[in-house]
């Protein structure tokens, strides 16, 4: 009865062993238990205090209960100030561990600045050295014009990559202050990936790599978002699978579509596999972290700021995608990027020309003739396939013989046993010349070209190879006229008669502003110049506005700088964007540096240090 007068006002908690133990207590006839706990207990206003109850049974002789003596008394205060102090411990505790836990981060940060430091002096000096070595070389062999081109050839390459690894750290820096903002453009994916194969053609050909390119499904050609950080991000993958994988090895670069739940996104995968070096376990766990490094003697003698990893990641983050990263050593590794981009609105292709039109595509990786196959069946032709040239003779051979030629062969150009210009050579002896012959290939062809045409080639195609492309040859041959490239020229700037045209350019640095007239003077345009911002607006309005063609126009400058010039230029007659075209010509080299470019009137940029072939692009664009 005592125990069941106020047990249902115990708290659910500790209701049952405090019950228990009063029981016990109670029953206990040896006076050995003795009954002493705290508890919780309910107040008529609904709420609970902690209260301490000790008690000892006094029996009589029977072993019955005479009386119960003890206390009862409120410890609220007492379990307050405990509560307090454990929290008080709990805090202490919890901040001793994070104090440690940032020791450790912050040492193994600096550990890995300090490793980065180290390695950064070490691969900055070796382009450095050869820079500076090459052109003590260079001036000491004036006479001899093979050793100095040698020579210029080797500080160019050692220049490009010293700008890499400049431009590396930077891109870092700004990612880590938030800085870094992706651009809303319009673009199509076939010329950035054509661009970019063209680009490590040079890299994988010095290797002796094998390349392949695939590409699956893609439906939507043309997006909007940042191309040149997307080019960036497959470079570096690239890059690093050129460098990882030994020479004669083998890389592949593929990109499709997936299914996308939103009409106005696109959901892209691109992979680079490589047969390389490989990674470890332990090393996968780190790569994506800043300045890290795989610690292996195979990799010693590649340098980089083991930044690369860390950008790709966070500009695909940026791009609301993801990357996966497969690897084991000695066997090579896999990179799978998925980025998401808004889709262009177009108009669609026109396939109405080539319909049933049948071609024989001419291949020996069974991938790339699936893929060519597709993109025929999807525009309405009809495509078959063979893995070699000696498979394909026999079959033009008879369509001849039947009198229904293919409409054109695609060739592969590197295959074995019958390269492509071969094959094309034994097609022409069969054919005659009504039959068009594509070449399709990943590799530089310029030095087979003139070859190639003698054995009857009519036109070259480069992987990757997209639906619109496709569409673009297909459609030139229905309608009789050949194609038109529509990359970047590659005819070098020595090539162009603009001898008629006057250009520009604005650029304080006296070594810049030789350099960069120097490189003009080889298309014959008169160049006049300017120091800076306020002389340029004063020579446009003095000349008027129809007098230069083009205007190269830095942005850093004293008095007045190339932003404000560009305004100011733009006021003046026959200056607006369309009558008078000028392009940055400036180290701001960054994404949001080409929008504030254009946000100023700019038609145009190039970055410092200059690519000739952005150059020749922008001339011919506005000169041509």
């Amino acid at each position: 009865n005592v125990v069941n007068a106020w047990s249902d006002r115990l708290h659910p908690l500790d209701h049952d062993w405090v019950t228990k133990s009063l029981r016990e207590a109670m029953q206990d006839r040896s006076g050995l238990k003795k009954y002493d706990v705290e508890y919780r207990l309910l107040n008529k206003a609904g709420e609970y205090h902690w209260f301490r109850a000790a008690a000892e049974v006094v029996r009589r002789g029977d072993g019955s209960v005479r009386r119960i003596v003890g206390i009862f008394v409120n410890i609220d205060q007492r379990k307050a100030l405990e509560k307090a102090e454990a929290e008080h411990a709990r805090l202490e505790e919890q901040s001793k561990l994070a104090l440690q836990q940032a020791l450790e981060l912050a040492n193994r940060a600096n550990e890995a600045k300090t490793q980065f430091l180290n390695n950064m002096s070490h691969d900055i000096r070796t382009p450095m050295n050869a820079i500076v070595g090459m052109t003590t070389i260079a001036a000491t062999n004036l006479d001899n014009k093979e050793r100095v081109s040698d020579c210029l050839t080797k500080i160019t390459k050692s220049s490009r990559h010293l700008l890499s690894l400049i431009n590396e750290v930077l891109d870092m820096s700004r990612i880590e202050s938030g800085k870094v903002v992706l651009s809303e453009e319009e673009f199509n994916l076939a010329e950035v990936f054509t661009e970019l194969v063209s680009m490590v053609q040079g890299d994988v050909e010095a290797h002796g790599h094998a390349l392949d390119v695939y590409i699956g499904k893609v439906y939507h050609e043309n997006v909007i978002g940042d191309s040149l950080r997307i080019q960036q991000c497959v470079m570096n993958l690239m890059s690093n699978a050129i460098k990882y994988t030994p020479d004669g090895g083998h890389i592949s670069l593929s990109l499709c579509e997936k299914n996308s739940k939103s009409n106005s996104l696109a959901c892209y995968e691109i992979t680079v596999e490589d047969n390389g070096i490989g990674m470890s376990e332990e090393y996968l766990k780190e790569i994506f972290e800043p300045f890290s490094r795989a610690d292996n003697k195979r990799v010693t003698a590649v340098v980089g700021t083991g930044l690369g990893m860390t950008i790709i990641k966070n500009i695909v983050t940026m791009m609301g995608g993801d990357i996966q990263v497969e690897s084991k050593l000695g066997e090579g590794s896999k990179f799978v990027v998925t980025i998401y981009l808004k889709v262009q609105e177009r108009e669609p292709l026109n396939y109405e020309n080539l319909v049933d039109l049948p071609v024989l595509v001419v291949d020996d990786n069974e991938i790339c003739c699936e893929n060519t196959v597709d993109l025929l069946r999807d525009i309405g032709m009809r495509g078959e396939y063979v893995l070699s040239g000696v498979q394909a003779l026999p079959k033009v051979e008879k369509r001849h013989v039947d009198g229904e030629d293919y409409f054109a062969v695609i060739l592969d150009w590197i295959m074995p046993d019958m390269d492509g210009v071969e094959t094309a050579r034994r097609i022409r002896k069969i054919v005659g010349d009504s039959l068009p012959i594509i070449v399709l290939t990943a590799y530089d062809y310029t030095g087979i070209e003139e070859e190639a045409r003698a054995a009857g080639v009519n036109e070259f195609m480069t992987k990757p190879l997209f639906k619109s492309q496709l569409t673009y040859a297909m459609n030139a041959l229905a309608n009789g006229s050949k194609r038109q490239e529509e990359n970047a020229p590659t005819m070098s700037l020595t090539k162009y008669d603009f001898s008629s045209k006057k250009v520009l350019l604005v650029e304080d640095n006296e070594i810049n502003r030789e350099i960069a007239e120097s490189i003009l003077a080889f298309t014959k345009a008169q160049v006049e110049t300017a120091v800076n911002g306020q002389e340029a607006v004063e020579k446009v309005k003095e000349k008027g506005g129809d007098y230069y063609s083009l205007v190269f126009m830095d942005i850093q400058m004293p008095i007045m700088n190339g932003y404000d010039a560009t305004l100011e230029i733009r006021k003046l007659p026959h200056c607006e964007e369309a009558e008078l075209p000028i392009v940055a010509m400036t180290a701001n080299a960054f994404t949001e540096d080409v929008q504030k470019a254009k946000q100023y009137g700019m038609n145009g940029h190039i970055a410092k240090p200059i690519e000739l072939h952005q150059l020749e692009k922008i001339m011919c664009r506005f000169l041509r």
